[in-house]
């Protein structure tokens, strides 16, 4: 029943418990286990009291299972519900941090505040690191870095320290006088490695504080450098800031279990959750979408078939229907791009030939649904990122040339649609595969993905299309690849895919470029899947 435990603003989630909690008794707003449980006064329908308390704030003051009319002051207590709850034992809020206690519901509270997995700070001068309450006292007089010491020794190293950390702080504040003080720096880093020389080997135990001080100057380049980046991101405008975001929608993919979704979902900013439409007719796993003149949402191929199917957005209620032709061969893992009136088919896994495509094509969407040849890259590659570049322009990044991930590219190729050729350019940090990809303004954001290593990341960097630089932003909440990706205004929106541990998720997570912000969870979508497609809709309607 391990689970990442933390403190839930609305209900519980259900890995924190001992067993299976009744479906009964979830809340129909966040979909978690009740907490404090509310219901209303004639059909007893059950919500968490923060869910519901937020609902009436936000929408009309009616229950949104029968519509009767319900305020905050009416909701009632159920008593039998509260006993039920009451006695389902639960994980700790800090099991995350080590803690393996199960307690019941009602004395959660209770073993939370006396937990010594509760997170406490360091009391010890110039040291804020959080440690578990129970380790406190022999973090503060044994393992702390700033700890009193009485030896001459370990007095010069806390001098050393306290110096390079005033230097950092300094860099920190001031980037432009960085240049001038690297050699400085670099010379009191040789000095302290020598002084930390003499000490090993006068006394063994300032051995583990010289490790010690190590990781901490690496942690303090690596959060200076993080500065660096994000200080150099442009801060949007308070209009962009302002503008309302668009509805996204996302189709087909995987789900738990083996199973193949169908299920279409809508992720609404205005009331804040995802809305089942209409499904499609067929399997697209690996599949790729794209809209076109503004009017039609496509989806091609994907689950080893030739089908296409599309809808018209501008049409209510949305439909899925057949395209009148198919795609000359079956194929999935491919990408799809449009480029004025051309829609530019890019590599994937051809079921015809039972191998993977190194062609690129224009895919021509007419009675007999034809594949006109482009341009044939250097390897075959599937799993990769596509994304358009101004008018003319496609950058394909990354992918994998077999079913093993040690054959993970790194490769970046920028693809002119005018003259129908490929340049190399600068490669990516390291190969990548199965990642998700956005374009924001003249810089592609790719977002976690697979190794060669087969490790599964959280990792996101922009890549300047110009010049081939990359620059690290802040990492995902959750390690995920075959995910989907898509930017409205100067958001990013992450959904679903799989995790190290090979579990198909259902979180949702976004950024906001340029406002110095961290990642934040959106309303997890219904269904959990992975390898579906997903499409920003145009911002002149309302679709739920």
């Amino acid at each position: 029943m391990a689970c990442s435990s933390t403190e839930e603003k609305y209900g519980y989630e259900d890995c924190r418990f001992e067993k299976d909690v009744d479906e009964n008794f979830h809340c129909s707003i966040c979909y978690n286990v009740l907490k404090e449980p509310r219901m209303c006064r004639n059909n007893e329908h059950v919500f968490c009291l923060a869910c519901i308390t937020q609902h009436l704030k936000v929408n009309s003051q009616t229950c949104p299972e029968c519509n009767e009319h319900l305020s905050v002051d009416t909701l009632r207590r159920p008593r039998l519900v509260n006993n039920y709850l009451s006695k389902l034992k639960i994980n700790c809020d800090y099991a995350s941090r080590g803690c393996t206690e199960f307690t019941y519901v009602e004395d959660l509270e209770n073993h939370v505040a006396s937990c010594g997995f509760t997170p406490v700070v360091c009391s010890n001068e110039n040291c804020d690191m959080k440690i578990n309450k129970q380790d406190k006292v022999h973090h503060e007089t044994v393992a702390c870095v700033y700890r009193k010491a009485n030896c001459h020794e370990c007095e010069q190293v806390q001098e050393d320290v306290g110096r390079l950390k005033g230097r950092f702080v300094k860099l920190e504040n001031n980037h432009d006088e960085i240049k001038r003080d690297q050699e400085e720096v670099k010379k009191e880093v040789k000095e302290v490695r020598k002084e930390v020389k003499d000490v090993k080997e006068n006394l063994s135990k300032v051995n583990k504080d010289v490790n010690e001080v190590k990781v901490m100057m690496s942690q303090m380049l690596e959060t200076l450098n993080m500065f660096e980046h994000l200080n150099k991101l442009p801060s949007p405008t308070v209009e962009m800031l302002n503008a309302p975001k668009e509805d996204i929608l996302i189709a087909g993919g995987g789900e738990r279990f083996g199973k193949t979704a169908k299920s279409t979902e809508i992720y609404s900013w205005e009331k804040g959750g995802w809305f089942e439409v209409s499904a499609t007719n067929n399997e697209h796993i690996g599949a790729s979408s794209f809209i076109y003149n503004d009017q039609q949402l496509f989806v091609v191929g994907g689950s080893e078939h030739k089908v296409i199917e599309t809808m018209n957005i501008n049409e209510l209620p949305l439909k899925w229907m057949k395209f009148s032709a198919e795609l000359p061969y079956g194929c999935d893992d491919h990408q799809t791009v449009v480029h004025q009136q051309s829609v530019i088919h890019i590599g994937g896994f051809n079921y015809h030939s039972r191998r993977r495509s190194n062609v690129i094509s224009e895919l021509q969407l007419t009675a007999d649904c034809t594949m006109k040849e482009l341009w044939q890259m250097a390897e075959p590659r599937e799993g990769h990122g596509a994304e358009l570049l101004g008018h003319d322009k496609v950058l394909i990044l990354g992918g994998e040339k077999s079913t093993n991930c040690k054959d993970a590219l790194e490769s970046v190729l920028e693809f002119d649609s005018t003259k129908n050729e490929c340049k190399k350019m600068p490669p990516l940090p390291q190969p990548l595969s199965r990642m998700g990809t956005v374009r924001w303004r003249d810089k592609v954001v790719v977002l976690g993905g697979r190794n060669e290593r087969n490790e599964i990341l959280s990792d996101v960097f922009m890549y300047d299309c110009k010049t081939g630089k990359t620059t690290p932003l802040p990492s995902l909440l959750e390690k995920r690849y075959q995910c989907c990706a898509v930017i409205t205004g100067n958001t990013i929106v992450v959904m679903g895919g799989k995790n190290e541990k090979e579990e198909i998720l259902n979180s949702v997570e976004c950024f906001t470029m340029g406002d110095h912000s961290t990642w934040e969870y959106l309303p997890a979508m219904n269904k959990a899947r992975h390898r579906a497609v997903a499409e920003v809709l145009p911002s002149t309607r309302k679709y739920v």
